[in-house]
C-alpha cells in the first residue's frame, strides 16, 4: 500500500527549491510519495533551511523538530534529522522515508487528516524520538560515507568537523552514538583521544556510545583508544560487517536490503 504524504519548505533560495521540489516529485521508486504543499500547516512533514532564523523559528514555534529534515546551518535542540550543503536530494529523501518509516512503524498515520478550524491550536502527535548519531570528521567525503551507512539503520545523524563544533553540539544535544575519527586537522583544538576524554569527563551522565574510527587501527592505536575511554574502536576503510555487528548488539534493526519487496502478510 503506498503513503502519500504531504511536504512543506521553508527558506531556501529559488534554486534550491527548485532543487528540492525536483526530488519530491514522483519518480517511479520504491517507497513513499511526497507531494509539495505551500504552507507548514497542510503538512505532514517539512524541509527547513537551518540557516534560516525565521525557518527555525517556525518550526520551533508550531514544535515540529521531530517531523522536519534540516539543511545546512546547525540543527536546532530536539532536531531529528539534519544534512549538510550542498543539498544532496537523495540523502534528502533517505531522511524523509525514515521518517515516515518510523511513523508507521509506531502505529501513527503518516498523513493525518486537517485539523478541523475548531481545534487550530491542535497538533498531530509528535513522532517518537530516532536514535541520533554525531559524526566528527574533519574530512566532509568521510561524513557522507557514514552518515549513508548509519541513516538506513534509522539513525538521525548529524556531522560536524571539528572538535569546537562537536562540543558545542554536545553542550546542547544528547546522542546515542558519537563516531570520532583520531585525526581532526588543523581547525581543531582536540584530536580525537582527547576529545573521546572531555566527553567522558565533561557529559559522563550521556551515555553516548562512544566510536573511534581511524585509518590508524593498529593494536596500539586501539589499545590508546580505550585508554581514552572510548567503547569501540574501527578502522578505515569502515568495513560494513564490523558496524552492522556494533549496531545490532545496541539492538537496532537490520535495515531491509536495497530493492526487496516486503512479503506480503498472511
Amino acid at each position: 500500500m503506498s503513503i502519500n504524504c504531504r511536504v512543506a519548505l521553508l527558506g531556501f533560495s529559488a534554486s534550491e527549491r527548485d532543487v528540492l521540489a525536483a526530488c519530491l516529485r514522483p519518480s517511479g521508486r520504491r517507497g513513499p510519495s511526497y507531494v509539495l504543499v505551500a504552507t507548514g500547516e497542510e503538512s505532514d512533514f517539512v524541509i527547513a533551511d537551518a540557516a534560516d532564523a525565521a525557518a527555525v523559528r517556525l518550526v520551533l514555534a508550531t514544535e515540529r523538530q521531530g517531523q522536519t529534515v534540516f539543511i545546512g546551518g546547525h540543527a536546532p535542540v530536539g532536531a531529528l534529522a539534519w544534512t549538510p550543503r550542498p543539498i544532496d536530494p537523495a540523502q534528502v529523501l533517505r531522511e524523509l522515508d525514515a521518517m515516515v518509516l518510523q511513523a508507521s512503524d509506531s502505529g501513527a498515520d503518516p498523513s493525518p487528516a486537517p485539523v478541523a478550524a475548531s481545534q487550530g491550536d491542535e497538533r498531530p502527535p509528535a513522532l517518537p524520538a530516532r536514535p541520533t548519531a554525531l559524526v566528527v570528521d574533519d574530512s566532509t567525503l568521510a561524513q557522507r560515507f557514514l552518515s549513508s551507512r548509519l541513516q538506513p539503520w534509522g539513525l538521525a545523524v548529524e556531522c560536524v568537523g571539528s572538535s569546537g563544533q562537536a562540543m558545542g553540539r554536545l553542550a546542547q544535544c544528547s546522542y546515542d552514538f558519537v563516531f570520532l575519527d583520531v585525526e581532526l586537522g588543523a581547525d581543531s583544538e582536540l584530536d580525537g583521544l582527547a576529545l573521546c576524554r572531555h566527553i567522558k569527563q565533561q557529559h559522563p551522565l550521556s551515555g553516548a556510545l562512544l566510536v573511534m574510527v581511524s585509518a590508524h587501527h593498529g593494536e596500539l592505536d586501539r589499545v590508546r583508544g580505550t585508554l581514552a575511554g572510548c567503547d569501540a574502536y574501527m578502522g578505515k576503510p569502515l568495513r560494513a560487517a564490523e558496524l552492522e555487528r556494533l549496531l545490532q548488539r545496541q539492538g537496532l534493526k537490520r535495515p531491509p536490503p536495497v530493492g526487496r519487496p516486503a512479503a506480503a502478510a498472511g
